[in-house]
């Protein structure tokens, strides 16, 4: 009788375990699934059109949200120099100055802190990850092109 009675309580035992298995393997979890959130498409492709420059600037790892959003202006601007003088390079214009220093007059004065030709058209945050790095700042600025054309006028 106590063997019949072993097996009994052994029995139910393994049928509570099938019975709870679902929550058992809920409760055991190594955390909740990773969440995303929608990346802009500017990121996946900058725009472009007849009347402005555009570019991508990303900040690194910083404290302070202002400091990153910053970083991430001043990386934008500096891209947008290099863009603006891949532009003019490919139009073949005459350039008085060395290659290497006017492509540096370029990007210097459109990465600088004061310019106020460029405008910040869009901001994302990347809290999770789902593009690139977590807590990592993304801008897309844009500048005009006929503003472009004067600021380089300037330097010749």
């Amino acid at each position: 009788m106590i063997g019949q009675d072993m097996k009994l309580r052994q029995f139910a035992i393994l049928g509570l375990l099938i019975i709870l298995s679902p929550v058992i393997h809920i409760g055991c979890r190594s955390g909740p699934d990773k969440r995303t959130e929608s990346v802009p498409e500017w990121l996946h492709s900058t725009p472009s059109d007849d009347r402005y420059f555009y570019a991508v600037g990303i900040s690194g790892q910083t404290r302070k949200t202002n400091e990153a959003w910053d970083q991430a202006i001043q990386r934008a601007r500096a891209e947008l120099g290099r863009t603006i003088y891949s532009h003019v390079t490919s139009e073949g214009l005459i350039i008085s100055t060395t290659r290497g220093e006017y492509s540096r007059q370029v990007i210097d004065i459109l990465s600088d802190t004061e310019l106020n030709f460029t405008e910040v058209i869009e901001r994302w945050h990347d809290k999770l990850g789902t593009y690139g790095s977590i807590n990592h700042y993304y801008v897309l600025v844009r500048l005009e092109k006929k503003t472009a054309k004067m600021i380089l006028k300037k330097l010749k």
